[in-house]
């Protein structure tokens, strides 16, 4: 498997080339679709190329590709729709494992059926052009964050140690998830030097006021780009030395949480530009930008577009742990759940991972990255100092606590792997739905079916055939069999070798016989019975 990292695109329109590449994808075995999906992909392509893409509609392939009727339908029959992104996702996976160098691409977006088409031009990354009128890029890989003392508004002159407290209290968490840089400025006038002058995107400020039950702290953070402010917080405490104390840690936490991470202010705001990027020319936090993407978004399209990201910025700055442990991930991802055929291996995936350790050892990501392979590998005990390491890094982290608590409820510790699960939840309503699945283990084996039951309301990841297992599985234990029954069907839409793999897949994140066990016996109930 190769990919080329110093690939660009440009538009191509000549009819011979794309033709030529059409035959080079059909012709190719490592392009992995079906005899309609090839037909499909024909179709489209040689009337783009004759001049009617214009022409192409749902009803036109369904009709002329696809062979249904004159009164077909397509808000009754998907087949176009659902073959559309199959194809879509061969074409992906042709271009990255065999195409990478081919001279045209072919794509098609989604919203249509008609294809585009590029051309595939080799360049060097140093060669492309800087415009050093943007002083407000990333600087080197990474964006950086101007940290302001909070100015004393109080006209007592003697909390301004609570204004600089705050500020080096929020420098060092943020620093700590060592993925955004920070400039911190001692002084509130930063010695007269102006924020512009700094190469700092962000801009974090705020102010301590004092109100009828005590003080109120104020936060802002704005992108020096556009001028905006892009975030506001206020929190308050009375003025009692000791809670004062207690308060600056916990909103220094607070707030490094908020800003901070793959759901964080400061991604969200940077990852809507990427829109505008090719993986090609991708700086390495981009890269990670693209790899919280596919936390948030599971879909083959953010997958892709992770792999192809991390695998450049991996060449491009390969003495970046954090980098190469979000690629040791998603190798194990993807052989754990078998979403795509690519040479993904468990051994390659550690083997990142490790290095990814060894370059970043007091980073909590790399450490629950190298927790999670160990799980992947049977290696609980390995697993559990991992997942330790990592929660003594920063045992007050709201970004990594849900992951934490995920991974040591799978890895067998039943008591604070769901007890940081719950506090995780109780601080972030909107943790990431897989804590739920780790939830639901720790239900099953309390042999609580209503309360796994429960657990399946908060899935939010359609795309993966773990939702409508454990819906399924949670059905049967409970005699639910109608609910249960539907729940298969969608599971075998989504993995329909499941009743011979099942066993293997079940046991990639469930360790435990006895809880296996529970889980085959309650999809064997709605009529689900593995090999």
């Amino acid at each position: 498997m190769h990919s080329h990292p110093n690939m660009d695109l440009k538009p191509s329109t000549d009819p011979e080339d794309i033709q030529k590449q059409l035959r080079r994808i059909l012709d190719s075995s490592e392009f992995h679709a079906t005899d309609q999906q090839r037909k499909f992909l024909e179709f489209v392509v040689t009337e783009t190329v004759a001049g009617r893409g214009q022409e192409i509609k749902g009803y036109t392939v369904a009709t002329q590709v696809f062979g249904r009727r004159e009164d077909f339908n397509q808000a009754i029959d998907p087949i176009v729709s659902i073959q559309a992104n199959k194809l879509r996702r061969a074409l992906e996976r042709y271009y990255l494992v065999a195409g990478p160098n081919d001279p045209v691409r072919i794509d098609i977006p989604k919203g249509t059926y008609i294809p585009v088409f590029h051309q595939q031009i080799d360049i060097e990354v140093d060669s492309i052009p800087k415009d050093e009128s943007d002083k407000f890029g990333f600087e080197g890989s990474w964006p950086t964050i101007l940290v302001r003392p909070f100015m004393n508004l109080t006209a007592d002159t003697q909390l301004d140690y609570l204004g600089i407290g705050l500020a080096t209290d929020l420098s060092i968490e943020i620093t700590r998830h060592q993925e955004i840089r920070v400039l911190f400025v001692q002084h509130p006038n930063g010695g007269q030097r102006r924020v512009t002058d700094t190469d700092a995107r962000f801009l974090l400020d705020g102010s301590i006021q004092r109100d009828v039950s005590g003080l109120k702290v104020t936060v802002s953070l704005f992108d020096m780009k556009t001028g905006l402010q892009i975030w506001g917080d206020s929190h308050k405490t009375d003025l009692d030395p000791v809670e004062l104390i207690v308060f600056q840690e916990e909103i220094a936490n607070i707030i490094s949480g908020k800003i901070c991470g793959e759901y964080g202010i400061v991604s969200k705001t940077l990852s809507r530009e990427l829109k505008q990027h090719l993986p090609s020319t991708f700086k390495t936090y981009e890269a990670m930008l693209r790899y919280y993407e596919f936390n948030a978004h599971f879909t083959a399209e953010t997958f892709f577009g992770a792999f192809r990201a991390l695998r450049h910025g991996c060449r491009k700055e390969p003495g970046c742990g954090l980098v190469l442990s979000m690629l040791a991930r998603l190798y194990a991802v993807n052989y754990s759940l078998e979403l795509f055929d690519l040479e993904t291996s468990l051994e390659q995936a550690s083997s990142f991972a490790e290095k990814g350790v060894q370059l970043e050892p007091v980073n909590q990501r790399t450490r629950l990255i190298m927790g999670f392979i160990r799980l992947l590998e049977d290696d609980l005990y390995s697993g559990l100092v991992e997942t330790d390491r990592a929660l003594d890094l920063n045992p007050n982290s709201l970004i990594f606590l849900e992951q934490i608590g995920y991974l040591l409820t799978l890895l067998g510790d039943w008591q604070r792997g769901p007890a940081l699960i719950r506090k995780a939840l109780d601080a972030n309503p909107y943790c990431s739905s897989t804590v739920h699945y780790a939830l639901w283990v720790y239900w099953i084996r309390q042999r609580d079916y209503q309360q796994a039951y429960h657990e399946t309301l908060n899935f939010r990841t359609p795309l993966l055939f773990w939702d409508p297992l454990l819906k399924a599985a949670a059905s049967g234990l409970m005699g639910k069999t109608k609910e249960g029954e539907l729940s298969v069907d969608a599971l075998l839409k989504l993995k329909p070798d499941f009743p011979i793999r099942g066993h293997i897949l079940i046991k990639h994140y469930i360790k435990f016989e006895d809880i296996v066990e529970q889980v085959i016996d309650g999809l064997a109930k709605v009529g689900l019975i593995l090999d």
